[in-house]
């Protein structure tokens, strides 16, 4: 036998199928009490059909694209230089986030130095060239050039402005620097990029 009780311990009528929503789960004296029209049916039967809910695929289908959105980055953020090589276009955008790429494949070539002797004295001459070996418009960067004594110390540094311009795959762009007055123990000279 089967029996329905309130919270309280105290039996309860069931209701009967088409018995009006006012009157469901009040006890049998409470019940009576009420007019009830036999005839009336409520808004909703009972029993209420009970749907079992269904796994939710909205958010599996979520997790499943954003895994692949996110192994697709680490695939292409790991060979940004290929993307850049296959879609030039891409090159400023991923440079934000990598500026090391500004100056990859930018080689430094046909250095030289020599001194210069003039009537108001020598001067040491630094030149070279930088060539684009990347096949894509790139802006020509900015560079220092530095002259240390034996011992490693800085005696000189120049910075050689970009000026804005860019060079195309291949081109050459030819750098020339003096340092008039250098000094007679300068030793070694070195020319870096910079942004």
């Amino acid at each position: 036998m089967v029996w329905t009780s309130s919270a309280e311990g105290n039996p309860l009528d069931v209701p009967k199928l088409y018995e009006p929503a006012s009157s469901q789960g009040l006890r049998s004296s409470q019940a009576a009490s009420q007019s009830v029209d036999q005839n009336l049916k409520p808004d909703h039967p009972l029993p209420v059909p009970f749907n079992t809910p269904k796994e939710n695929q909205t958010s599996i289908f979520l997790w499943i694209t954003f895994l692949l959105v996110f192994i697709s980055f680490i695939i292409g953020w790991n060979n940004r230089a290929i993307v850049i090589n296959q879609f030039p276009i891409l090159a400023p955008v991923v440079e934000i986030f990598d500026p090391s790429l500004k100056f990859r494949g930018i080689e430094i070539s046909n250095l030289l130095s020599r001194i210069d002797s003039r009537e108001n004295g020598s001067s040491l001459v630094v030149t070279g060239s930088l060539i684009n070996q990347e096949n894509y418009l790139r802006k020509v960067p900015s560079l220092i050039v530095v002259i240390e004594d034996e011992r490693g110390s800085i005696l000189v540094k120049k910075v050689i402005k970009s000026k804005g311009s860019y060079f195309d795959y291949q081109e050459i762009k030819d750098f020339e620097v003096k340092f008039l007055k250098y000094p007679a123990n300068a030793s070694n000279i070195f020319v870096e990029i910079i942004n």
